[in-house]
């Protein structure tokens, strides 16, 4: 039998590891199993731990780490159910390509199924959601640490590899606080990606068009530059971090299905948020290439170029129909004057966005919601006037860990404001994350779009069909008020009404701490505002 190093050597051994990796964040969950490693990453001084009490708030608060950062966040639980509470944040990571580090302590292999406290089989609960999956059984070989370095790299990703989740369970036999040992290290930790060029050669048309779905802050940059050398139409969604920029086209939910006989498409990003765009593009599968180094793992297009857009050499000798350019133009002229007065209209989600786009300076952090606000957002805010950093969990496009994940991103950004606009019942499912600033500071400004329930239900084919119980089982309006939920937590809340919205966001922002202001809204007023917009065609 080979020889076991203590719990406390190989726990030291590994969260040095993880220092030589550069990981500055390490998200712990409390329990009993996981305290050799817990121990270890609070003693390593270049690693900043926080605790967190509520592990699916934990994963989604390690997501918005991730996501603002770049790079891989641990995330660590004991053992048993407390694993399971990870998948969601896991999911969203797995989806949204987010490098996190999920490490689960486990009890030895002899006590499972032998009925054992807290013991349950967690080799392969996350199958169908990570990049790679290691299971240590005994702790005391150089090997098994370069394994770990090796599933640290994949986190990250590379041209062969998709960044995401990696999971890495580890067994600790009792006593788990034992003796003292020397730490073992390895030296090859670099991380080495593959940055050739690739020539796209754009194939002749005289009616492209461009779309653009999610794109972090550095692959929107890389991807404008490529956009100006193409001088297509472009249709880029809010969270493309690209509405900054000049001739983008933002109104095209409400003309997208008009659009007739495009001849070559080019897609950055992941797929579109609106509806319409999306049935668009399945019309157009034969004529769309993708380019994206990761993509294929979970996209449906027939033609993908696996590189990254600061890496692509365009070819391009197209000539444009200027009638095409032209209607475009003309589409997009029409809906933007004709939405240039919704903030004007009270009690609507509308005019919320376009005052707190209008209101944003550059630089600024905006996490937008799922559900209703995302779309109210991708179809209203327009051009932004300056560059603000927009984020979304738009993997799974789930409404769990919205909170959190902007939680996150806020612990980060210390250098600009930071915005979150969410609606009622997605905070609600949240509100748990807000036990986290018992160990951190955030200034964050909540933005919360009350319309009593899940009334995103209502513009459904079957919401008109009499269904028995459909407010209570869809819509499910809630009693608890946002006031209580704020002075639970200790938290400044302000109750505006969207025509008091604009007069009063500035004062309300600048002060520092995590605000909450309830918006009361009538989704049955947004319906009528989008319906007599849509009208105009």
């Amino acid at each position: 039998m080979e020889k076991r190093l203590s719990n406390i050597a190989w726990s030291q051994s590994i969260a040095k590891l993880f220092a030589k990796k550069n990981i500055k964040y390490a998200c712990i969950s409390p329990g009993s199993r996981n305290t050799p490693l817990t121990v270890a990453l609070i003693k390593e001084k270049s690693i900043k731990c926080i605790s967190h009490i509520d592990e699916r708030s934990n994963g989604f608060f390690s997501l918005g780490i991730a996501k603002k950062t770049n790079n891989p966040v641990i995330v660590l639980t004991t053992s048993g159910t407390a694993t399971a509470n990870l998948l969601p944040s896991i999911i969203e990571a797995y989806y949204s390509m987010t490098p996190l580090i999920i490490i689960t302590a486990d009890r030895p292999e002899k006590l499972i199924n032998t009925g054992e406290n807290q013991t349950i089989n967690q080799v392969g609960i996350y199958k169908n959601f990570i990049r790679q999956m290691i299971d240590i059984k005994i702790s005391n070989q150089i090997s098994t640490l370069k394994k770990i370095n090796k599933i640290i790299n994949n986190a990250n990703g590379d041209n062969k590899n998709i960044p995401g989740p990696v999971h890495i369970n580890i067994r600790f036999e009792e006593p788990l606080l034992d003796k003292n040992q020397k730490v073992i290290e390895i030296n090859e930790t670099e991380i080495i990606i593959n940055n050739k060029n690739t020539i796209f050669k754009v194939p002749k048309s005289k009616r492209p068009l461009i779309i653009c779905g999610n794109l972090n802050e550095n692959e929107a940059k890389d991807t404008y530059n490529l956009i100006k050398q193409l001088n297509f139409p472009v249709f880029a969604d809010i969270n493309s971090n690209l509405r900054h920029y000049k001739n983008i086209n933002t109104y095209y939910d409400f003309y997208s299905n008009k659009i007739k006989n495009p001849d070559l498409i080019i897609r950055f990003g992941s797929k579109p948020i609106s509806k319409k765009l999306n049935k668009f593009l399945s019309k157009n599968k034969h004529i769309t290439y993708l380019i994206n180094p990761h993509l294929y793992f979970n996209d449906d297009s027939k033609q993908i170029i696996k590189a990254y857009p600061k890496n692509i050499i365009i070819e391009n000798n197209n000539l444009l129909d200027k009638n095409w350019l032209s209607k475009i133009n003309e589409y997009e002229l029409l809906f933007r004057n004709k939405c240039l007065n919704i903030e004007k209209k009270p009690n609507n989600e509308f005019s919320i966005v376009k005052s707190l786009t209008k209101y944003l300076n550059k630089k600024d952090h905006l996490f937008i919601g799922n559900s209703s606000v995302i779309r109210s957002f991708n179809k209203f805010s327009g051009i932004l006037k300056k560059q603000v950093h927009i984020f979304t969990n738009r993997g799974a496009s789930g409404i769990d860990g919205v909170l959190s994940t902007s939680l996150g991103i806020s612990f980060i950004n210390k250098k600009t404001k930071n915005f979150l606009v969410i609606g009622d019942i997605s905070f609600f499912h949240d509100m748990n994350g807000f036990n986290v600033l018992q160990s951190i500071a955030a200034n964050l400004t909540i933005i919360v779009i009350n319309n009593n329930g899940g009334q995103i239900f209502k513009t459904l084919d079957y919401a008109d069909k009499d269904i028995p119980g459909f407010d209570e089982f869809w819509i499910t309006p809630q009693n608890i008020k946002i006031k209580d939920v704020a002075k639970l937590f200790k938290l400044k809340y302000y109750k505006l009404e969207s025509k008091s919205f604009d007069s009063k966001i500035s004062k309300i922002s600048n002060s520092k701490g995590v605000k909450i202001i309830e918006v009361n809204t009538s989704y049955d007023s947004d319906i009528k505002i989008n319906d007599s917009i849509q009208k105009l065609l």
